[in-house]
């Protein structure tokens, strides 16, 4: 693959530590393009790897089958877009969290927005529950796909609603929402946008939180479990205290619809307003 190189003109000689970035392609963070490989993860990613000057880095892709294998093998890997879950944290150090990102949000045509309005709580958050019940609103999900615990709990309540359709692939379902054969459907508001840019350019549709669901998730760099590993993390936790701005986070919000940029800037201001670090490694 014609994967650039992350080598810092600082950084070429031998004696430094090697470190492998694993770059999974899963649109829109990360996806390839023209044999390379481009997205906002790769933005966010590069704008810590160029203030890494004392190693050397490449950029491998690893299919996300592989993933925490190839984190958990020999040498140094580090990835972006983790979660810094008590089970991997046994085996992978984890930075504080690089990345908080819209959560999975429901999708309709922004022009029918009024008709959730009987089926919001008091904070404007949907009660997909009460969607499901009591609208006549037909959804669409991609099979096998989890969408949280919180939502997978509803959705399993309620599989066999007749109203719910599941097919294998959603690249397609802000079209069908456009055609008016599907009223609603749950993305991430970024993978949303995506889709709207690649699929249906003049389209417009709104997304929504779901009660249940923080107004941000949780994303952090892990790296290997080895010395060089925990120096990176330790490295990158500091550049983060020094920027608790959080410049990267605008490579993300450019990834979002105009609405859900002014939404993820407020969600962002309360997060870095009451934000803590994780746990040490």
């Amino acid at each position: 693959m014609g994967i650039a190189t992350l080598v810092n003109a600082t950084a070429q000689g031998a004696e430094q530590p090697e470190v492998t970035w694993a770059v999974t392609p899963l649109p829109p963070a990360m996806l390839e393009r023209d044999d390379d490989i481009v997205g906002y993860g790769i933005d966010i990613l590069d704008w810590f790897s160029d203030r890494l000057p004392d190693y050397h880095q490449t950029k491998e892709i690893i299919p996300l089958a592989r993933l925490l294998k190839t984190l958990s093998g020999p040498g140094t890997f580090c990835a972006f877009g983790m979660n810094a879950t008590p089970e991997r944290q046994q085996f992978l150090h984890f930075t504080d969290v690089v990345q908080p990102h819209l959560p999975v949000s429901l999708i309709l045509d922004a022009s029918r927005s009024d008709q959730l309005k009987n089926y919001l709580n008091t904070d404007g958050d949907v009660d997909l529950e009460k969607l499901i019940i009591h609208s006549k609103l037909n959804g669409v999900l991609r099979s096998q796909r989890s969408y949280g615990p919180e939502i997978d709990a509803i959705l399993r309540r309620h599989v066999e609603n007749p109203r719910i359709t599941h097919i294998g692939n959603d690249a397609n379902f802000l079209q069908l929402i456009a055609l008016g054969r599907m009223d609603w459907t749950l993305y991430l508001p970024a993978e949303a946008e995506y889709y709207r840019r690649t699929k249906v350019p003049e389209g417009a549709f709104s997304s929504w939180n779901i009660a249940g669901n923080d107004q941000l998730m949780p994303a952090s760099i892990a790296c290997s479990k080895t010395q060089t590993g925990k120096n990176i993390v330790d490295a990158i936790n500091l550049l983060m205290q020094n920027h608790p701005e959080m410049p990267w986070t605008e490579f993300y919000s450019s990834s979002l619809s105009a609405s859900d940029q002014i939404r993820y800037r407020k969600a962002l201001k309360d997060y870095t307003n009451t934000r803590t670090p994780v746990a040490p490694n």
